[in-house]
Parts: structure tokens; sequence; C-alpha cells
């Protein structure tokens, strides 16, 4: 049997990316301090405000919630089958808890910077279960995380950055006048 413990993981996951996140604000600020021309400096603050306030668009949202229900039926699935990825009854609980409580991470996703973080946790906390194994591949707790969470977040990732792009391009961009 495996003595691997959940006790905690999804929380020390959470306590790490969020040190790492608060390192780049650090930095962030850090170079904020630094740049003297305050249209530079306004503009690097706006910046900044976009990247952290930018609701996802629709589509994104709609996808955001699918990989929050995705992470809900993992959790029961694992209840259920349990033994066939080598976990304990106690552990598949525990597993469950915190498939649950990155469910609840996931739909309180609600800008580009949050999108980033709960991919970040989601990825380590892929690695960190993927000792327990399947038989078979495709039942694999860590591919069924990276299809059914991963993967569409990536998507949602990309489709905030394409967005954020245009909304920057448009801002920055003065209307140009017709010359005869």
């Amino acid at each position: 049997m495996n003595l691997f413990s959940f006790t905690g993981l999804l929380e020390k996951i959470v306590d790490e990316v969020s040190a790492g996140d608060r390192r780049k604000h650090e930095q962030k600020m850090k170079e904020l301090s630094i740049i003297d021309n305050s249209n530079l400096r306004d503009e690097y603050v706006r910046q900044m405000l976009l990247d952290r306030f930018l609701v996802p668009i629709e589509k994104a949202q709609h996808e955001i919630q699918k990989t929050a229900m995705h992470a809900q039926w993992l959790a029961e699935a694992v209840n259920y089958y349990y033994h066939d990825h080598g976990l304990s009854k106690e552990q598949a609980k525990e597993l469950a808890t915190h498939l649950r409580t990155l469910a609840i991470k996931i739909t309180q996703a609600e800008s580009l910077h949050d999108l980033k973080f709960v991919y970040s946790v989601t990825t380590l906390f892929a690695d960190r279960i993927s000792t327990f194994k399947h038989k078979e591949r495709k039942y694999s707790l860590e591919r069924e995380i990276r299809k059914g969470i991963l993967n569409p977040l990536s998507t949602c990732i990309a489709t905030e950055r394409n967005f954020k792009r245009r909304i920057d391009l448009s801002l920055s961009a003065e209307p140009q006048l017709p010359t005869r």
C-alpha cells in the first residue's frame, strides 16, 4: 500500500504558487518605483489593472465552469474507483475533498491572473498525485485532470490573452482622421 498522504496537499500547492505570485508582485512594484516618467508609470499601472481585473469573456467563462464540473465529477469517481488507483478509502475521501476545493477555486477565477494561478495549482496538483496509477492509461487521474481541466483552462488563458491584446491595441491606437 502506498503511504502517500494527501493531508494539506492542495493548500501547500496554493501556498507555493502564492509565494511565487507575491515575488512577482514585489518585482513589479520595484519596477514601478523606478519609473520616473509619470506617463509611463500611469500606463504601467493601467496595464497591471487590466491584467488583474479583466473579466473572462462569455465562451471562456463557460469553459471554466465546465472544468469545475469535471473536477466535481472526478471527485465522485475517485470515491467509487479508489481501489483501482491504489488508494485507500481515506486517501480517496481526502483526494475527493481536494478536487472539490479545486472546483471552487476554478469557479472563483475572474481574471487572466486568476486563471493562470489556478492553472499552476492544478498542474502541480496533477504532478503530485501522478503516483497513483490505474492499470489502464485511459483511466489515469493525471490524464483526466490534464484532459478535463488543464487543456480547457489553457485554451481559456490563450483566449483571454488574445482578448487582452485586442483591448490594448484599441486603447493605445489613436483614431486617424481621413486626409484629403
